[in-house]
């Protein structure tokens, strides 16, 4: 019974009904394009800088003595994501070729299981210490492809003579240039190892033939480290720059918390305003409508309709004009939204999102105009309609 008074009072009301619903649009669908655009940009950002394993990378920029007890505290922390030793800087350069082309000074970098940068390219970890994984820039100069054999030579001097180990390697996969930058390879770290041993004039395995071992290593000079995310940058940073000279990507992740909090901040407060503005409009609206059918809120109620009848009458109806509003600015959003993406696509590219609402968003934002109407409806059904005394009401008439 309630919901066939409220259709029909709707429909009795048609102008006033439809001048609700488009004070509401005028609120609700501008609104509605803000958020997409903060969230959509921001979380374009955000994602872009999270999803790069560069930004979570915190470099060691000189030698230090690291030893095993550094390394097993470092990846007990649960700021860390990834970490592997690295050997002296002037030992990880080295002379490859493949195809009959040579490239000299080529930095070899350690790696192992769960790299970033693997996972980020959707390369496989190296399974054997004779595999290997190039630059983009390095498998373009020397003309090789993924499955070719490398062939990597490491230089040294003992006892006044110049001696040159060679040893073949398989490229089991090749990395963006975004993503390495310049002659770049990545080994194991027994091979990285293998080649500073060969240099201080051991012969071990890979690069010789095993018959004189480095088997007093306690230490490595560096460490290659990704954090776990943004925050953990900092934190890691932090600490870490207590007792090493580092460089990373931190001041890059604050600029964007700035302003993601400035964004914030003006959003909040043309939300608070637009918001405060259309309940004004719509409680100026739904008062006006009340007003006009007070005669006929008190017919129902001499005829038997409770008060409580009354305020599930007036809340039903607005409910639905709210509704009606909503999928209204719906529609408009999606229209804007489309407009935005066709815009700025060639700008930005087809894979950036500039206007983005989740399913979740929308929800919230229908329960939010749902809410409302139904508050402002019970205030004005409470205090307007139901304070009118019947009498008077059927005197007025």
């Amino acid at each position: 019974m309630i919901l066939k008074l409220c259709l029909g009072d709707l429909r009795h009301e048609g102008l006033l009904s439809l001048c609700a619903v488009a004070s509401l649009v005028a609120v609700i669908a501008p609104l509605l394009l803000l958020f997409s655009l903060r969230y959509g940009i921001l979380s374009s950002m955000e994602h872009d800088l999270k999803a790069n394993p560069l930004n979570l990378e915190i470099k060691m920029l000189q030698g230090y003595t690291l030893k095993e007890d550094f390394f097993k505290t470092l990846r007990a922390d649960p700021h860390t994501a990834f970490v592997v030793e690295m050997t002296r800087s002037l030992s990880v350069t080295a002379d490859v070729s493949a195809n009959h082309k040579a490239k000299s000074g080529a930095e070899c970098i350690p790696t192992a299981t769960g790299d970033p940068l693997f996972a980020y390219s959707a390369i496989s970890n190296l399974q054997d210490d004779h595999d290997a994984v190039i630059s983009a820039s390095l498998a373009e100069d020397l003309g090789c492809a993924q499955g070719d054999i490398l062939k990597i030579a490491v230089p040294r001097v003992r006892n006044g003579r110049h001696e040159r180990a060679v040893a073949n390697f398989k490229i089991t996969g090749i990395l963006k240039a975004s993503l390495a930058t310049g002659y770049k390879l990545y080994l194991t770290l027994p091979a990285i190892t293998a080649m500073e041993d060969y240099r201080d004039g051991y012969e071990p395995l890979i690069f010789s033939d095993g018959s004189f071992l480095n088997q007093g290593r306690q230490s490595y000079a560096k460490a290659r480290i990704y954090a776990k995310d943004l925050d953990s940058v900092e934190y890691l940073s932090k600490k870490l720059r207590q007792h090493f000279q580092i460089a990373d990507k931190l001041f890059e992740i604050e600029d964007l918390k700035a302003l993601t909090r400035v964004l914030n901040f003006i959003f909040f407060i043309i939300a608070a305003v637009s918001s405060t503005g259309g309940l004004a409009a719509m409680g100026g609206l739904m008062l006006a409508m009340a007003a006009r059918k007070e005669l006929a809120l008190c017919s129902l109620r001499i005829s038997g309709l409770t008060d409580c009848g009354v305020i599930l009458m007036l809340i039903a109806e607005n409910v639905v004009l709210g509704s009606l509003a909503f999928l209204f600015s719906l529609l408009l959003y999606l229209s804007g939204s489309w407009l935005f993406a066709t815009y700025f696509a060639p700008l930005l590219g087809e894979h950036k999102a500039v206007s983005v609402l989740t399913l979740s968003h929308l929800l919230v934002f229908y329960l939010v105009v749902a809410t409302g109407c139904a508050v402002l409806s019970f205030l004005i059904a409470r205090y307007k309609v139901l304070a009118v005394p019947l009498s008077l009401a059927l005197r007025r008439d």
